[in-house]
């Protein structure tokens, strides 16, 4: 038997209402087992939610989109529909929302009963074991052992109190830092350092829960940002400069330097915008913050090995155009060290947020199956780019970068886009795959958008919709600032064309 509450707050048959029952009306789907019934707490937001789902869903499989054809391309896009509805609306748990979009493209795009089939099952149960996970995983690793032993205490010292303690210049401290590091480093694992350095902030601000949001998400855009400033900062931005050495035998090459020159003043005003945006959208309050941390930590042995893995690794990160070894291999450092000397233990282990992994799981495989199915080549082609004026393809260029950042790989989104807009006679090879690159970079609406959103998101103090709308926000200054840059100064490598 199947019990429903809709927008009421009635006892179900002598059932007493809950707190869940009253949050049913914020709009969250809850499903209650009791003993031989099964018990809906759905609020009309919830209704409303679920029949703007659903509405989205049958649309996709029915309506004609141009550049979407029939069969797999249009199963791939209705997934694409449903997940970004589920994601926006949260009437199921971002993380269960993951899970669907990986079993339904298993069963609907891989076809396991096809042994013969070129793209199988296991190309949709990959992005599981994704080095992307691993990064995040050793970068919990790191925050979790330097949060139990004492070193995040330490960090928040060194890295936050030279700012002073009032939270205005707290956050611009807090957003240069990270994207210093994370030109130079992966902006997963910046993301994941500073989130440890700045977590004993939190616990000094409990009064302050807008001060609190408006520094968790600093982070993630700041990383984001600052990545674009080099050309190891981001994948885009080495899908880039990797297209541009092969077009007529290397005449388009950029060199790190001039990267450099471009998009270091394009970050540096993005950050300040970054800046002057969260102030003016969270107010913070004028009143310095009581930031007492302890002037002397215990060094036990333990705290020892957390210091001396957290610098390799880091330095490791640092390094890795001098020795090679990906980001996601250093990562497993921390990994294998600290289970093993007992640094963390199997309760340790029980505090990973494993929903964020599997949340980043599910939007990688929705990236897979997008580009697997065809289906984001051919809604990119459908796009009339060369019928658009300068300043109209630029636009359109920059916008569907971001869009389809949002939902797959920025990886996997620029190594689609790149080559197609350095191919248009019309436009600088260089200056199409630069737009390209730092949009990527700037697709940040969403908590799988990107793993520094994602381990944001983990912290539980910002929610999906904070990411969305302050992400957007954030995405669409920065569409603006590129096109704004670009009319002023012009094509930055005019001369090399």
């Amino acid at each position: 038997m199947v019990h429903a509450a809709i927008g009421s707050w009635r006892p179900i048959d002598g059932i007493e209402p809950t707190r869940e029952v009253l949050d049913s009306m914020s709009g969250k789907l809850r499903i209650k087992f009791r003993k031989k019934r099964v018990v809906l707490d759905v609020g009309l937001g919830t209704v409303f939610k679920s029949m703007l789902t659903v509405g989205l869903i049958v649309a996709a499989l029915l309506v004609p989109v141009p550049g979407v054809s029939e069969g797999e391309p249009r199963i791939a896009f209705a997934l694409f529909v449903g997940a970004a509805a589920l994601w926006f609306t949260e009437l199921i748990p971002p993380f269960a929302t993951a899970i669907l979009v990986i079993v339904l493209s298993v069963y609907l795009l891989g076809n396991p009963t096809d042994g013969n089939r070129e793209v199988g099952w296991e190309t949709y149960l990959n992005p599981v074991a994704s080095p992307v996970l691993v990064l995040f995983f050793g970068g919990f690793f790191l925050a979790l052992a330097a949060s139990k032993h004492g070193f995040d205490v330490r960090l928040a010292r060194a890295f936050i109190t030279p700012f002073g303690t009032r939270p205005t210049i707290m956050l611009l401290g807090i957003i240069l830092t990270t994207a210093m590091f994370s030109m130079f480093m992966s902006n997963t694992a910046t993301t994941a350092m500073m989130i440890a350095i700045i977590g004993p902030v939190f616990s000094k601000i409990s009064d302050r829960p807008r001060t609190r949001k408006m520094f968790v998400l600093a982070v993630p855009f700041a990383a984001n940002l600052g990545g674009m400033g080099t050309i190891i900062g981001t994948p885009p931005n080495a899908v880039a400069a990797s297209v541009l050495s092969k077009i007529e035998g290397g005449r388009y090459a950029i060199s790190f330097v001039h990267w450099m020159l471009v998009a270091v003043p394009v970050v540096l005003v993005m950050l300040f915008l970054l800046w002057a945006v969260l102030i003016l959208v969270f107010r913070p309050r004028r009143e310095p913050l009581a930031l007492e941390f302890p002037s002397v930590v215990e060094i036990t042995p333990a705290l020892a090995v957390v210091v001396a893995v957290f610098v390799l690794t880091v330095s490791m990160w640092l390094a890795q155009p001098l020795h090679g070894i990906p980001s996601a291999v250093v990562a497993m450092l921390p990994i294998a060290i600290f289970p093993a000397l007992g640094i963390l233990n199997r309760e340790d282990l029980k505090h990973i947020d494993w929903d964020i992994i599997i949340l980043v799981a599910g939007g990688m495989t929705l990236g897979v199956a997008m580009r697997e199915t065809g289906l984001s080549t051919s809604m990119v082609s459908a796009i009339p780019f060369d019928a658009l004026p300068l300043v109209g393809l630029m636009a359109a260029i920059t916008l569907v970068s971001i869009v389809l950042s949002n939902f797959m790989s920025n990886t996997a989104a620029s190594n689609m886009l790149i080559p197609i807009v350095t191919s248009m006679t019309f436009l600088s090879p260089r200056l199409g795959a630069l737009l390209v690159a730092f949009a990527c970079s700037m697709a940040m609406s969403l908590p799988i958008s990107t793993p520094p959103n994602a381990i944001a998101f983990a912290t539980r103090e910002v929610s999906t919709r904070d990411i969305a709308r302050y992400g957007t926000l954030v995405s669409a200054l920065g569409l603006i600032l590129l096109l704004i840059a670009v009319a002023l100064v012009g094509d930055p490598f005019a001369n090399s064309r």
